[in-house]
């Protein structure tokens, strides 16, 4: 996307239904400016909406987790010690608080593919998407951590096979949402007494290799049938089915030529397959500290590091990659290792060979996960999101919080007012379904290009 491109970024807030948010540094909620720790609460949650609101971001996103980070050190205790994204709630739970009490902004959720059953995911989507008048998204995740599945009472799976069953997943609620009940099969007519035509709703009866559904759906079409698809993936099986379902990507990488080039390998693999590949948008990551000047940027840091354990941060990474860094020492190189979690610079083939000196020195610092192209004063972080944007072709941005709600009020008082200046904030669609808002035609419901419609696969 260019400046000149008339479509307006999209901006969200990034968030977890625990203390420990995962999207950051996870040990900040020992900052004395931050107030996770009331966030079990209903009420943390229905003031960072409403600030979320007013600040006119345009989505809510949850990130969720289904087990514990026991990787590093042999277990879950460095995990459970700092909180890392523990207590990990549901986040469906949040949604209709929320959105009771916003009226613009749109929420999306993270659901594991792998253990969900489709019937169950279908219909509470669909309740979701009925509730929020069509406010509602679905991270399409596969779940990486071993402790997941031993929640369940599974093995794990590998990683592209946790994608293979990603796809059946997919064609089952496709079949619910888009084909089980036809557009004009409500009718709720008091004066005929007739609820629905019986001939328009049908059972999709589904057997396959993981699962076997008969249906019909138990929803009638709700405003987007299919709430919007989100995904994250970003090894070559995640593009792939990225390529092919996704309406929004969560880009999993920070350098923007590295993001021009995966989003154009999607974008020709969705052409490909047949769908229109200038409808599918991107969004990344944005790690913000911003303060009116240098000096004032420096102290906020400062003031973070002071309350920032890098032994949390080295759990959380750990388990995201598999890769347990307290074996090895500083000066041993990383062993190249094939895990079923993401694929991080240790796991990649592809990537260079790190020591686990390497590793601890990059968490040794709060902005371990930073960029630093959003760390500065309001003037110099809204030119480099304009560069990013130019050099990258992303969509939007999504704000992950060092303190809660203070990066927020920061983005909102600070940096907004630079991004409008800009013509980089403000302009995206506030009235409508999230999808219409996403889409260059203002559809509620999915093109006739999209697999889910069109049951190409």
């Amino acid at each position: 996307m260019s400046l000149a491109d008339p479509r307006p970024l999209l901006f969200g807030l990034y968030e977890q239904a625990c203390i420990g948010n995962g999207s950051g540094a996870v040990s900040l909620w020992t900052h004395p400016a931050d107030e996770r720790l009331t966030a079990t609460g209903m009420r943390y949650w229905i003031d960072l909406a409403r600030r979320a609101e007013e600040a006119e971001f345009d989505l809510f996103f949850f990130g969720d987790v289904l087990g514990m980070y026991d990787t590093y050190r042999g277990s879950e205790a460095t995990a459970v010690e700092w909180g890392v994204e523990l207590p990990a709630q549901d986040p469906l739970l949040h949604i209709p608080a929320l959105a009771a009490v916003t009226e613009r902004i749109a929420f999306g959720a993270t659901v594991s593919t792998t253990y969900e059953h489709p019937f169950a995911h279908a219909r509470r989507f669909s309740t979701l998407d009925h509730l929020t008048a069509g406010r509602i998204a679905w991270n399409i995740v596969t779940s990486y951590l071993p402790g997941a599945a031993a929640n369940f009472g599974l093995d794990v799976l590998a990683h592209d096979q946790r994608y293979d069953r990603a796809d059946e997943f997919l064609d089952v609620v496709y079949k619910l949402w888009e084909h089980s009940w036809s557009d004009d099969a409500f009718v709720g007519s008091k004066e005929t007494g007739l609820f629905a035509h019986p001939d328009r709703v049908r059972r999709v009866d589904h057997v396959g290799e993981h699962f076997r559904v008969a249906g019909p759906h138990l929803s009638i079409p709700s405003p987007q049938r299919t709430p919007v698809l989100i995904q994250a993936g970003w090894s070559p099986r995640g593009r792939e089915f990225a390529a092919r379902h996704a309406e929004l990507i969560f880009v999993g990488d920070s350098d923007p030529v590295a993001v021009r080039e995966g989003l154009a390998g999607i974008r020709a693999r969705a052409a490909e397959i047949g769908r229109d590949p200038s409808e599918i948008r991107a969004v990344v990551g944005m790690n913000l500290v911003v303060a009116p000047t240098r000096i004032a940027v420096q102290e906020k840091l400062d003031g973070f590091q002071s309350h920032y354990s890098s032994e949390a941060q080295l759990a959380a990474y750990a388990g995201w990659g598999g890769v347990d860094f307290s074996q090895y020492a500083d000066d041993e190189p990383l062993i190249k290792q094939s895990t079923t979690h993401t694929q991080t610079k240790e796991t990649r083939a592809d990537a260079p060979v790190l020591t686990a000196g390497d590793v601890r020195r990059r968490f040794g610092a709060v902005t371990a996960f930073a960029d630093d192209r959003f760390i500065g004063t309001p003037g110099e972080v809204a030119d480099n999101i304009g560069r990013f944007v130019e050099e990258s072709g992303v969509d939007g941005f999504l704000l992950h919080q060092f303190v809660s709600p203070g990066s927020l009020e920061d983005f909102a008082t600070l940096l907004a007012p630079e991004l409008r200046s800009r013509g980089l904030y403000g302009g995206f669609p506030t009235e409508g379904t999230l999808r219409s808002r996403l889409r260059s035609d203002r559809r509620d419901r999915l093109p006739a290009d999209h697999p889910a419609v069109s049951g190409v696969r």
